[in-house]
């Protein structure tokens, strides 16, 4: 508990020519978090930028061979070490140039087929009107005109000197030369397209049967095209597979160093990991390969919990990740989160229904490799677990006072009492948070921030010393002594305004500039303490406010269901007290999440945490990286 995983950074070097090996060994392990080799004047071999450049090439043209055959893209499995080579690109570039003219032949056929429709549809209307299109290019005597009128409400005009018919859209008209003008008047009033010159003098039996084939020659396309699919859609999801891990490869191998004949890679590993890392590089080297491993301050950092704190990790690394000179707050935070959520939303039964749900949200992560998710479902179920201990402490079952005896105290009839325990929590809290600082101090060296600075040591005994005074005077009505007050409370001020004298004679820290600067500063410093804590402790009242409001959102539902049934026995009594039930938990379930973790950042993490570490993150090629 508190502890972190010993990271340590490492150096291997290994034979040049072992390269891909060495890489797709450690990607498959996924124990090394690789950093950069520096060296002045290094350049990239001209094989990686090769390399690279044929890798997109082929997954360029793998992408789109498959969106143009519409094969969905697998997973990318495990690395398989193997390098995309000119059999690769040989492979994309045929199955491009295949796929690229059967998508021209069927673009062709569409088209014609469209074209062919549009006759069809033509000759149709042109039937029901009594007209043979085969015949009607003969006229010479008349002028015929055909198209279509897009207003819906436009009807053939009647005349003895030309004459007008519709079928649906389309419209014919026919006319003696002399007389065609002023028919194509009439016609143009219903917002005419004009499609003479589109009539075929083909008739429409022979019409149909060249659209049944070039749909016939459709299928065969398409039927081909499904073979294509059948046959090389695995290689191609192969082939990008094999790009992608090669990619990776690639990108790790850019950060090596390459000289005549070695290689040389850097980075970080779990010292737990050292066996099995000297393994994999004996299994590919034998004995020829050399690696150095030593302490790094500016280590990544892997957290290392319990199952049981495991899941509030995710809390932290909202907030950032702990550096190697900082304590894993973990466990602290997952004892206070689940605290003031449980004070906050204390009822036996809501409290196990967010249990359930967070069992299921929890298998759900498991089963879809989120962790987040996962680690989401531990937190509602331990929070969720607490509430329903405060639910029996304070006797609520389902938002009812009556079912069970408090065992503790009811809020709502205990006001003062509970705001004294959510006060006194947070002062608990606020000392948890300096003392944690104190301890980050020391590890990191920094003793005048341990010993006199804001949050250090001396504000520390000014706080608990205030604390206790005031606690004891509400108890026994006592006031503090001359000497207490002088040992505990004038002394830490004393010593805290020192601490640009103390600081740089007992440890040697940076002194003030300016004496005049310093005692402003020193004073300003001291208010702004003062007010600081005493709003981070009232802070936490919120705690025992958002308790009362659960408590009156539970009134609330009961006293709406006994307007429906004062004996609370009957369908639509019951239905008020099941949704008010459900209303609060997800209503109050959401509150009471924000509000512990406002106070948990801001009032708590406040006082310790920097979050300026680094996440360890493994080189992988099973997937994307993340911090195990």
């Amino acid at each position: 508990m508190f502890a972190k995983s010993d990271i340590r950074k490492i150096t291997i070097a290994v034979e040049k020519n072992l390269h891909s090996e060495v890489f797709a060994a450690l990607g498959k392990a996924s124990i090394v978090h690789l950093a950069r080799v520096e060296e002045n004047n290094s350049r990239p071999e001209a094989r990686l930028e090769k390399e690279e450049s044929c890798s997109r090439e082929i997954l360029a043209g793998v992408e789109y061979i498959l969106n143009a055959l519409h094969i969905s893209p697998e997973e990318a499995g495990a690395p398989t070490g193997t390098t995309p080579a000119r059999e690769g690109m040989t492979f994309v570039v045929e199955t491009k140039r295949i796929v690229e003219r059967a998508l021209r032949l069927l673009a062709r056929i569409g088209e014609q087929a469209e074209a062919v429709a549009r006759r069809v549809e033509q000759a149709n209307a042109l039937g029901q009107m009594g007209i043979d299109p085969v015949t009607l290019g003969k006229a010479r005597l008349i002028k015929t005109t055909f198209g279509m009128v897009a207003r819906t409400d436009w009807e053939p005009p009647s005349s003895e000197r030309f004459a007008i018919t519709r079928a649906g859209g389309y419209v014919f008209g026919v006319a003696l030369p002399a007389d065609f003008p002023e028919m194509d008047q009439f016609i143009e009033g219903g917002e005419f397209t004009d499609l003479s010159r589109d009539i075929a003098p083909v008739p429409l039996e022979e019409l149909r049967k060249r659209a049944g084939d070039l749909n016939r020659r459709r299928e065969i396309v398409l039927g081909y095209v499904d073979r294509l699919k059948e046959e090389r859609g695995s290689a191609l999801n192969r082939l990008r597979t094999g790009c992608l891990t090669h990619q990776q490869v690639l990108a790790a191998e850019r950060m090596s160093l390459f000289s005549a004949g070695a290689m040389f890679l850097s980075g970080w590993m779990d010292v737990r990991d050292r066996d099995r890392l000297v393994a994999i590089l004996e299994g590919i080297c034998g004995d020829r390969f050399l690696i150095s491993e030593h302490k790094d301050p500016g280590a990544p950092v892997r957290l290392r919990n319990s199952k049981l704190f495991k899941p509030f990790e995710l809390l932290v690394k909202i907030m950032g990740m702990p550096s190697n000179s900082e304590i894993d707050p973990t466990p602290f935070t997952a004892i206070t989160f689940v605290l003031m959520f449980g004070l906050m939303f204390g009822d036996f039964g809501q409290g196990l229904v967010i249990v359930l749900a967070g069992v299921i949200l929890k298998r759900l992560g498991v089963k879809k490799s989120r962790d987040q998710l996962a680690q989401a479902g531990g937190v509602m179920i331990a929070c969720g677990g607490c509430a329903a201990v405060c639910g029996l402490l304070y006797g609520s079952v389902f938002s009812s006072e009556h079912i069970i005896a408090a065992l503790w105290f009811n809020p709502a009839e205990h006001v003062m009492r509970l705001f004294s325990v959510t006060i006194l929590m947070g002062v608990v809290f606020i000392m948890t948070g300096l003392c944690v600082n104190i301890v980050n101090s020391f590890l990191g060296g920094d003793l005048t921030e341990a010993f006199f600075e804001k949050r250090g040591l001396v504000v520390l005994a000014l706080y608990a010393a205030v604390v206790f005074c005031v606690v004891r005077y509400e108890v026994s009505g006592r006031l503090p002594s001359v000497p207490g007050i002088s040992l505990f409370i004038v002394l830490p001020l004393v010593l805290f305004s020192l601490k640009g004298v103390l600081g740089p004679a007992l440890f040697k820290s940076a002194g003030p500039q300016s004496i005049s600067e310093y005692i402003i500063e020193t004073a300003l410093e001291i208010l702004e303490i003062g007010l600081g804590l005493f709003a981070n402790t009232i802070s936490f009242i919120r705690v025992g406010a958002f308790a009362l409001a659960h408590a009156a959102l539970s009134i609330v539902t009961y006293t709406l269901a006994a307007m429906a049934d004062p004996e609370l026995k009957s369908a639509g009594a019951i239905v008020v007290i099941i949704a008010g039930n459900l209303f609060i938990i997800g209503f109050e379930s959401m509150i009471c999440t924000i509000q512990s973790m406002r106070l948990e950042y801001y009032e708590f993490f406040s006082k310790f945490f920097k979050g300026e570490g680094v996440v360890f993150m493994p080189f992988t090629l099973k997937g994307k990286a993340s911090e195990v």
